[in-house]
């Protein structure tokens, strides 16, 4: 065969199609990854997306403008920068402050799908409530130090924000109904859950001894789910740490919704995680650089709570309503006439 020929029939095979490419990441402008890695967790969040207020605020627009860029290509985020207020873009920052600081700048019914209610009561030993308040929260703290354990577990952790405290001997507590010091216990329940729940394994530490911060590496177990009385969280995003405490890197590890694919986002770069490192049948993700877990309500399907399922809807009259109404204005009218007239006639 003439080498002629050989090259039209090469011509003549279909080419081969590049892979999709299905997830984009962020371009760094200098030291943003803390930005990055929170923007990328909050684009994998359908249910934030459709409560943002484009009209109304100036944060929700430019969100959205990135969510919006991201589907079809790699991004900056100058718009955002200057819509939070940053300044220095070279300034490493957190990036759970950066998640507070989005939450409080977008409207109140988009940050509302992350936030929760805790109530904390003090109750003495004969019942009487010495202390109660509810609080708001957007991300739940959760301490690397009470674990004795070489790994932290964060299911046990979860846990022991709701575990029940008592307080005696020289702990005890003043009682004003009782006039005295009392025996007492405290308590923490989630009042309200949040469609998406955050937690912050505090990886940043104050030591009293040498009056300074410092970074825990611990190793964490992160739960797949995490169930709290009847509801049930699915893991969806991780933001990661990675470095020390004043010089580090920040990316992020999040389930994509299309594939089920876990993917890893390192600023512009977007890489899918071997599937040998996820194995279907795994409780538990070990890592030592987790530090915002992000999680979403789950229903007893097995799906997950649609995005409009915390807003207000109208309520439908039902059709006896408008009859029902009818009748009883008549009648309080019937009473109106009988009684006026009883007292023309009196």
């Amino acid at each position: 065969m003439s080498s002629s020929r050989k090259r039209s029939h090469e011509e003549d095979k279909p080419l081969a199609k590049k892979p999709k490419v299905s997830h984009y990441g962020l371009y760094n402008q200098g030291a943003t990854c803390y930005l990055n890695s929170v923007l990328q967790v909050l684009s994998m969040a359908p249910e934030l997306h459709d409560r943002l207020d484009s009209k109304s605020r100036t944060t929700d627009k430019d969100l959205r403008q990135v969510f919006e860029t991201m589907k079809v290509g790699t991004c900056g985020t100058e718009n955002i920068t200057q819509s939070l207020g940053i300044e220095n873009v070279y300034q490493q920052r957190d990036a759970a402050e950066c998640l507070e600081l989005i939450l409080s700048k977008v409207s109140p019914q988009a940050s509302k799908v992350f936030e929760g209610q805790l109530t904390y009561v003090t109750k003495c030993s004969k019942g009487h409530i010495i202390n109660e308040e509810t609080n708001p929260f957007w991300t739940l703290p959760l301490s690397l130090n009470d674990s004795y354990d070489a790994t932290y577990s964060v299911k046990r952790g979860f846990e022991m924000v709701f575990q029940t405290k008592s307080y005696s001997g020289d702990n005890m507590v003043y009682c004003n109904e009782c006039e005295r010091q009392a025996e007492a216990t405290s308590g923490c329940d989630m009042e309200t859950f949040p469609q998406n729940l955050i937690l912050l394994l505090k990886r940043f530490e104050f030591d009293f001894s040498t009056m300074s911060y410092f970074k825990s590496d611990c190793c964490v177990d992160v739960p797949y789910a995490l169930q709290k009385k009847d509801k049930t969280y699915t893991l969806y995003g991780m933001v990661n740490h990675y470095g020390s405490l004043r010089g580090g890197h920040y990316t992020a590890t999040i389930l994509s919704d299309e594939d089920k694919t876990w993917y890893e986002f390192n600023d512009a770069h977007v890489d899918k995680m071997l599937q040998v490192e996820e194995q279907p049948s795994a409780q538990t993700k070990t890592s030592s650089s987790a530090y915002l877990l992000v999680y979403r309500e789950s229903l007893k399907d097995g799906g997950f709570s649609p995005p409009d399922k915390h807003l207000p809807k109208r309520r439908k009259c039902p059709k006896w309503l408008p009859i029902s109404a009818g009748v009883f204005a008549i009648v309080m009218g019937c009473f109106a006439i009988h009684f006026f007239i009883k007292r023309r006639t009196s």
